[in-house]
């Protein structure tokens, strides 16, 4: 069955009036004249049939059926009011806090956050770095990037790209324009990651090789992703580097794959949304465009 449609305007005026107690204040708040506001409640007391104020001086005062009509409608506005703040606090907008390691933030997010901005203009991204994965607050961001074999336990999250591992160098490192075999590839010098996830990277990269990576001298070990890939441009040996991370630096020529077997493993980089913004639409916004932004 369909509703009768209300007067809106009318009870608008009441509304006001109501509150005040005076057709003077309702005009003010509402920017009208004052005989409109008494033309809306006479014409609203004419469609109920009651009257809602008794007129007398100095002021207004509500009958016992402007009371209640004066109440019902107070709770109606409250309710109102709650509910265009909860649909717009669902619009997109505002500013989004995204906790990332330095080494993905270079050379993967930036490169493709001017693509995210373009699709949404209205929102605002601030990146945090870190150097290594385990060092970021979740009451502190609304989205995290994590390196492993899933996202944060317990939050939603989405897979950004797998790990693929190779070996890449300087090209003045290849005695010749051609890669090396595996072989041969194993008798250089490695530069090794010493932190905890990356450690024993050159083991899994000739897992199933049967060859082995030689235990790394202290020298030869990095515990910054930055100042090891400077390391690896400025040829002290070969590295590991992580596609698609690494093809800027394979597609200008200024490194060049020192070997052409690579390695698939079970991890990955996952984009979590924490706890404080799992009801912002603009997290899960960042979250479906970054799981799906891989070339």
């Amino acid at each position: 069955m369909a509703r009768k449609p209300l007067p809106l305007q009318q009870i608008n005026a009441f509304e006001a009036a109501a509150r005040h107690l005076s057709f003077s204040r309702a005009a003010q708040e509402l920017n009208v004249q004052q005989p409109a506001i008494s033309r809306q409640v006479a014409a609203l007391e004419g469609w109920l049939g009651v009257a809602l104020f008794a007129r007398s001086k100095p002021r207004l005062t509500l009958t016992e059926e402007g009371q209640v009509l004066a109440s019902a409608i107070a709770k109606g506005f409250d309710a109102m009011h709650a509910g265009f703040e909860a649909v717009q606090a669902r619009r997109p907008g505002g500013e989004i806090v995204v906790n990332a390691a330095i080494g993905f933030t270079s050379f993967y997010l930036l490169p493709r956050l001017a693509e995210f901005q373009s699709l949404h203009p209205d929102i605002k991204v601030q990146v945090v770095t870190r150097d290594q994965n385990p060092d970021y607050d979740l009451s502190q961001c609304d989205l995290v990037v994590v390196f492993g074999e899933q996202g944060v336990p317990g939050l939603r999250s989405g897979r950004v790209f797998d790990e693929c591992i190779v070996a890449v160098c300087k090209p003045s490192v290849l005695p010749t324009n051609a890669p090396f075999g595996l072989s041969d590839l194993a008798q250089q010098t490695l530069l090794h990651m010493s932190g905890p996830a990356h450690f024993g990277d050159w083991d899994r990269y000739f897992d199933g090789t049967g060859l082995h990576a030689p235990k790394p001298p202290k020298h030869d070990r990095y515990l910054s992703y930055m100042v090891y890939l400077r390391a690896i441009q400025n040829g002290l040996g070969v590295g590991i580097g992580w596609r698609p991370m690494i093809d800027e630096y394979l597609n200008s020529g200024s490194l060049v794959l020192a070997c052409e077997h690579e390695c698939r493993t079970a991890r990955g980089y996952f984009c979590s949304i924490s706890d404080r913004a799992r009801t912002r639409p603009e997290a899960e916004l960042f979250l479906n465009w970054i799981a799906s932004a891989e070339d």
